[in-house]
């Protein structure tokens, strides 16, 4: 496989489903992440909103996307995009 991007998720670490079915999927798909909570990291609040202008989690950084409150398929997408490979995509 040629070289992927490194993955950012930008999260929280109370509950919340779309930050759940974020992890969830890219655990799925045995893809690592760095991710950074931006309820106790202000700056991190701050690089995130400065990127996007919004303050919802999650914020996915895949390759050159980035993507809000994604579903599935718009992470599927995304790293398909950006090189990976998905042989186990539902």
């Amino acid at each position: 496989m040629s070289s992927t991007p490194e993955i950012i998720m930008y999260a929280r670490e109370q509950f919340c489903p779309d930050v759940t079915r974020a992890r969830t999927r890219l655990t799925h798909h045995g893809i690592a992440w760095t991710e950074f909570d931006v309820v106790s990291d202000d700056e991190k609040r701050a690089e995130m909103i400065a990127r996007t202008g919004k303050p919802n989690v999650p914020q996915v950084v895949i390759g050159e996307r980035i993507l809000i409150e994604p579903s599935n398929e718009e992470i599927d997408d995304a790293l398909v995009a950006a090189g990976f490979s998905l042989e186990d995509a539902e």
